[in-house]
């Protein structure tokens, strides 16, 4: 039996709560080339150097074909040397994630040559090999006391591509490895790392797709994702990797298991991860680790291809640290405070439909829909509104955020009535009229017509306050839509309703008749306007303010998630300090308490006594 377990949606060992904070690792000397050109000494001393410097997990990379140069031929050898390596980590106080199917690494596929191309999801042949040397693997690591997680493949989704696995392909996958894999290590937590297109891409590979799965796990890369993050100094730059971690969350325990930033300085690496780091564990993450331990002298492949993936460590090559390196001991060193701040549930659900991220199969499907709920979720956090991202039932919500929705299912909508029938408050704007429309019974409207000619509706007003909108970035033609059983409250430019009011059941529904959300995907749109505002003034008429508020948009406010949050986590994701007074309510009781946190930095507040 392993000693980690995961309960409440949080990670614990031997019946502690664990929280996971470290690096994944390669050798600075043979780089992917561990278990060949094998140095026990070096990898002694790094995990030694890794423990020393504050962390507490390692993960590491099985790369198949050093492992099984021949199909059915393992080399006891190179098992003998995975079994030392966590045996160190365990000596060192460290907990391993170990990759097992590494073939893609770095841009780069380092395959079996036996393999010849054909699928690890649907050829029978290749599904056997995983299955034998899953099996060998969990044998070889039986009685090992370090071992947080087996991490079915880094990536994996990139070495497959055609035939492409269907999303039960990738299911089933999932569940006949985890099956083998618990079978030879009774308890031993599963998961699978995926990059960012498992969240805002039409991957397969994803949280939405990791049932069989113990956790989710996330990578978070700006540098490779869609959203118009205009740089790794952005406010969205810093903001990517907890949304992935609140996303992941909406369907099992989420767990950072690559962190970091390509192609900048050393300076801007550091305020990277470390206003990243500290936002994903205080918004639910089992566990950061950053990319990578130190700078990579090998110069073979896949750094012959790609040198740059050389310099992306904590450390240079000569062992001295990087400013990275303090930035993650500082969150390390914080770690149970930060993580143990995001508790309870909040009052706001951010609805995922079953739907969003289907795609086009065909002309009639809509796009993927999942960058709207990264804007949104982004808004609520620019208006200090805590927010849970939910997939399933809405029970117990007194707001749901449903935004620029292309795809609602009968299943959608029924829960949505549901949540209008127990007297909640919906907020949901139309990111397609065919299929993103929720119905005039809940929208109190009637579409009209469309337009590809939006003169007259470039933008909006709700009284004194006017956003525009970009149909263009909304991937959407303008669209009248015209009152029945609603209330007009905000008008486009040519007079025709913008956002209805009308009654359902026992609760209320705002319907905007724009892709609110997603004509944010513009650079510098969604930080240079008030665009958090609409939300703000949604929650004001659905009766919920934030509970911990202040005046800076580019400050997040993770509170402690109970009815009076006594605690927050405070991140300034701007590139300047801030100086701002943190607004604590507690009934009709407002404190403020003035808080100064550096740029890309954070600090743990507690609220003043006197708020009761």
């Amino acid at each position: 039996m392993t000693g980690f377990t995961v309960r409440d949606g949080r990670l614990w060992r031997d019946g502690e709560r664990f929280v996971a904070v470290g690096v994944d690792y390669h050798p600075s000397g043979a780089g992917c080339r561990i278990w060949t050109d094998w140095d026990p000494a070096a990898i002694e001393r790094d995990l030694r150097e890794i423990a020393d410097a504050g962390f507490s997990a390692v993960r590491f990379f099985v790369f198949w074909r050093d492992f099984e140069p021949e199909p059915g031929r393992l080399l006891p050898e190179a098992l003998a040397r995975l079994r030392h390596t966590v045996e160190c980590a365990a000596s060192a106080g460290l907990a391993c994630v170990v990759s097992l199917f590494t073939i893609w690494m770095n841009g780069q596929l380092l395959d079996p040559a036996w393999r010849r191309g054909r699928s690890l999801f649907l050829d029978a042949d290749m599904l056997t090999r995983q299955e034998e040397f899953a099996a060998a693997v969990g044998r070889e690591l039986r009685g090992t006391t370090a071992l947080l997680a087996i991490d079915l493949g880094d990536e994996i989704g990139n070495v497959s591509p055609d035939p492409a696995p269907s999303a039960a392909d990738v299911a089933a996958w999932h569940h006949r490895l985890a099956a083998v894999l618990r079978r030879e290590l009774p308890g031993v937590l599963v998961t699978q790392a995926n990059d960012v297109s498992g969240v805002l891409g039409q991957s397969v590979f994803g949280p939405a797709n990791s049932a069989a799965l113990d956790m989710i796990s996330v990578h978070g890369f700006p540098t490779w994702s869609p959203g118009s993050i205009e740089s790794t100094a952005a406010y969205k730059a810093t903001s990517l990797a907890p949304f992935l971690v609140r996303f992941a969350a909406a369907y099992g325990v989420p767990f950072v298991d690559e962190l970091g930033a390509y192609g900048v300085d050393e300076e801007v690496a550091a305020h990277y991860l470390r206003a990243a780091a500290a936002s994903s564990l205080a918004n639910g993450a089992a566990g950061v680790l950053a990319w990578c331990w130190q700078d990579i002298a090998s110069v073979v492949e896949p750094y012959s291809r790609h040198p740059s993936e050389r310099f992306v460590g904590l450390r240079h090559l000569d062992g001295t640290a990087k400013p990275a390196l303090t930035a993650l001991r500082k969150v390390a060193g914080a770690a149970r405070e930060l993580s143990d701040v995001r508790r309870g549930r909040a009052r706001i659900a951010l609805y995922v439909p079953e739907r969003t991220r289907a795609g086009g199969a065909s002309y009639l499907d809509p796009e993927p829909g999942t960058l709207a709920t990264f804007y949104a979720h982004l808004l609520l956090k620019r208006a200090h509104l805590d927010a849970d991202i939910v997939s399933g039932d809405l029970d117990g919500y007194r707001l749901v955020v449903c935004p620029s929705a292309t795809m609602l299912t009968m299943t959608d909508l029924e829960r949505l009535r549901r949540h209008l029938d127990s007297g909640g408050f919906l907020f949901c704007s139309m990111g397609d009229r065919l299929h993103g429309f929720p119905g005039e019974d809940i929208a109190g409207a009637r579409l009209v017509d469309f337009s590809l000619l939006p003169d007259g509706k470039t933008g909006f007003r709700w009284g004194a306050d006017a956003w525009p909108v970009d149909w263009d970035a909304g991937r959407a033609p303008a669209v009248t839509v015209r009152t029945t059983t609603g209330t007009c409250l905000g008008r486009f430019g040519d007079g025709t309703p913008a956002l209805v009011l009308n009654e359902v059941g026992e609760g209320r529904v705002l319907f905007c008749a724009a892709p609110f959300e997603r004509q944010l995907d513009r650079p510098g749109r969604l930080t240079s306007g008030n665009a958090e505002h609409l939300y703000r003034r949604v929650a004001e008429l659905a009766g919920i303010p934030a509970d911990v508020d202040c005046a800076d948009p580019d400050v997040e406010i993770v509170p402690d998630g109970t009815d009076r949050p006594r605690r927050a986590v405070v991140i300034n994701h701007g590139t300047a300090p801030a100086r701002v007074d943190l607004v604590w309510r507690a009934g009709r009781q407002h404190v403020r308490v003035p808080v100064s946190v550096g740029a890309k930095d954070w600090c743990v507040v507690d609220r003043p006594a006197t708020a009761g």
